[in-house]
């Protein structure tokens, strides 16, 4: 797998030159689950692009588009009988449970013309045992593997036919597949990702592209470095030929002034995307970001401003209170005049002092203050200084 992959990227590298480098393989998976039928399926692949699919219900190869060539084998029987055999056989060699074989065999020819074939299988998702075709004996890539291994190098005409497949059919049929004819074609996405902290978002720059030439991916614009990290995967090859490369970088969303895009290496020309503030679904990240801020700063002023009015309320309730606390209580005038009327008349000067103390209470008011300057003036209205003088003289 790791020969198959250094292989294809060589290619995609390549700007100029033909790649002369073509891999045919095919990847048989079998599963089988308690109390379930075993299924089978087959997925045959031509320099990274699927031209066939085949699996245990119809056994009869499918054609995929991206083949122009029809001469191909038209079913499977023999890759699903070797794999649902294999999900009755394993088993008890193990001693343990099998729910998943997988199968990858195949041919690569080489810019010189050399061919060189493979076949591994693996087991549970662990790779578990391979096949050498110059001495058709099998390898154990698992210490689980080694019964299965003596017990697959006894069946010597099975080896035989495995051999003959991957170094004899299969550069066969790889010489006689032909792929239509695809349009360079590169697409540039951008867009970004809300994370937890609001205040960030993920960016990604998408690339998928049909130039097999792609060559780099970088990111732009005012806030590029800003980013708090980039990383960049691809390129890797994809399922319908295509290439795919992805950059992700860790942006802030409190500088809204700041751009970010990505630009690609494609071919002999650069293709720049930048970012429209959205996410994937149309959702606008940066007037979000705004609206946070905003709805911040609205909350801050409306807690002050709360604050304030609260203070002054309770200035205005203290100086309430306290006016009220102070007021005094009201007179009621003709008690008072009856109250003096009987302390004129009263001869003990000690009990004149209990009545008066009684008329103006333990402080002077304003009313009472009012109605002894009033009874003051009545009383002069009605001094004769006459009558009062002859009263006098009569008396000496």
């Amino acid at each position: 797998m790791q020969i198959r992959i250094t292989l294809l990227f060589q290619c995609f590298m390549l700007s100029s030159a033909k790649c002369d480098i073509h891999t045919l393989e095919f990847l048989s998976t079998g599963r089988v689950q308690p109390g379930d039928r075993p299924q089978f399926e087959q997925l045959t692949v031509f320099d990274g692009v699927p031209i066939s699919y085949c699996d245990s219900l119809k056994k009869r190869e499918e054609l995929k588009s991206t083949l122009e060539s029809n001469n191909f084998p038209e079913y499977c029987h023999e890759a699903s009988y070797n794999i649902l055999d294999s999900l009755y056989e394993i088993p008890p060699l193990l001693s343990s449970t099998v729910y998943v074989v997988q199968r990858r065999r195949g041919c690569t020819q080489s810019a010189n013309g050399t061919v060189s074939a493979f076949e591994g299988w693996a087991v549970n998702g662990m790779d578990f045992i391979s096949f050498d075709p110059a001495s058709q004996r099998w390898m154990s890539q698992s210490p689980s593997a080694v019964r299965l291994k003596h017990h697959w190098n006894n069946s010597t005409a099975r080896n035989f036919a495995f051999r003959h497949f991957i170094t004899t059919q299969c550069p066969l049929m790889m010489q006689r597949i032909k792929l239509k004819p695809t349009h360079q074609k590169t697409e540039l996405y951008v867009f970004a990702k809300p994370i937890v902290d609001r205040a960030q978002a993920l960016l990604r720059c998408h690339v998928t592209s049909t130039d097999k030439s792609l060559s780099s991916l970088h990111l732009i614009g005012d806030g590029a470095s800003k980013a708090s990290w980039i990383s960049v995967i691809g390129p890797m090859p994809s399922e319908d030929g295509s290439v795919i490369l992805r950059l992700t970088a860790g942006i802030s969303l409190s500088q809204n002034t700041d751009t970010y895009g990505c630009e690609v290496q494609a071919g002999g020309h650069n293709i720049t995307v930048f970012w429209d503030g959205k996410t994937l679904d149309g959702r606008n990240l940066l007037n979000m970001a705004v609206l946070q801020w905003n709805a911040v700063i609205l909350g801050f002023f409306c807690i002050m401003l709360l604050i304030i009015l609260i203070s002054h309320g309770t200035i205005l309730l203290l100086k309430f209170v306290k006016r009220k606390s102070r007021r005094p209580a009201t007179v009621d005038l003709q008690l008072i005049e009856q109250f003096a009327r009987i302390r004129e008349s009263v001869t003990s000067p000690d009990l004149q002092s209990v009545i008066a103390a009684c008329i103006q209470g333990t402080e002077r008011n304003r009313e009472w203050e009012q109605w002894l300057e009033r009874t003051i003036l009545a009383e002069q209205n009605f001094y004769d200084a006459e009558h009062f003088a002859h009263q006098d003289d009569g008396a000496q």
